[in-house]
């Protein structure tokens, strides 16, 4: 009996690696090899990195058992104002600070909401997310698109090599503070005891108030993180930036190997091991030669397998909440 539980829990461990392996495999035969175009793995770099940085801030957040749907509105939102304050400025570093208090002041406000209304956490994403999408289109009037080679001054313009370094560093730095909070500190304890059960976390005394605005902040950060990466390295902002990031954090979280619905089960390694097997997934099937609504979905397909696996797999291992 040990034995086989601990095969199970060995294969529980393995399989989203086994996934990322299978994925690359798959669709590296399925497009002839394009997939790894020199081309095609600087565009899939980019585009892991802003999805693991989300995926990663979000693990908090559906770790502690609060399931946040506004993260295309979140990052849309803080882009298009980073970058309409970059064009009237000139500057990269006010376009910064622009996008990070955006981010910051979204994330404190989800978290009060969530700590202290008794409204079910995810509707509310369901409005902010579509008043932001609503938002990003009025503040743009006629324009769909802004180009930061409109600014004022000239800003400057980043080469492929700068762009990777920045990627790099940006998400090494964000991963490994987030390892160390969430596996090595009380807030990663805190975090997994609130997605199991948040009336037993009460009752052993977790501020839950408190811990709730803690990982929303986290989380934000690693939004503004992607938006102002998105921002410098297509230098345009606008109504469709960071579209389908959102549906593909929540489908990267369970590829990873985390339940959508958090607890113990949590594990910040999901947000890498996601996001690359849902960035090289789109990627494939986008060089296969479907068109957007196909490719939605089939994403639309694999995240309902996905989650009916985590909930069969996760929720009757719960307590009740």
């Amino acid at each position: 009996m040990k034995t086989k539980k601990l095969n199970a829990k060995l294969i529980g461990n393995l399989a989203p690696y086994i996934g990322l392996i299978a994925v690359c495999v798959i669709f590296g035969l399925l497009t002839n090899g394009k997939l790894y175009s020199v081309t095609n793995l600087q565009s899939l770099t980019c585009q892991i990195i802003v999805t693991a940085l989300a995926t990663i801030g979000s693990i908090f957040v559906f770790g502690a058992g609060f399931f946040d749907i506004s993260v295309t509105g979140c990052i849309c939102f803080a882009a298009v104002l980073g970058g309409m304050a970059t064009i009237k400025t000139g500057s990269l570093f006010v376009g910064l600070i622009v996008v990070i208090i955006v981010s910051l002041a979204f994330g404190i406000m989800k978290g009060v909401f969530a700590s202290l209304v008794n409204v079910p956490f995810f509707i509310f994403t369901i409005v902010l997310g579509s008043v932001l999408s609503a938002a990003v289109l009025v503040i743009l009037g006629s324009e769909t698109t802004l180009y930061l080679r409109n600014a004022v001054t000239p800003v400057r313009e980043f080469s492929f090599n700068e762009i990777s370094i920045i990627n790099i560093i940006c998400l090494a730095g964000f991963f490994i503070v987030c390892l160390i909070l969430f596996n090595y500190t009380s807030l990663g304890v805190k975090v997994k005891n609130m997605g199991g059960n948040i009336v037993s976390a009460k009752q052993s005394g977790i501020s839950t108030k408190k811990t709730t605005i803690t990982v929303f902040v986290i989380c934000a950060i690693g939004f503004a993180i992607a938006a102002f990466l998105i921002m410098i390295r297509t230098r345009t902002v606008g109504g469709s930036t960071a579209s389908g990031v959102g549906n593909d954090v929540m489908v990267a979280l369970v590829l990873g190997g985390m339940p959508l619905s958090g607890g113990p089960k949590s594990k910040i390694s999901a947000g890498l091991l996601g996001a690359a097997t849902i960035t090289i997934l789109n990627s494939g099937l986008s060089i296969m030669g479907l068109d957007t609504g196909q490719i939605q979905i089939f994403r639309g397909v694999i995240f309902i397998v996905v989650v009916l696996i985590s909930s069969f797999s996760y929720r009757g291992k719960l307590l009740p909440r």
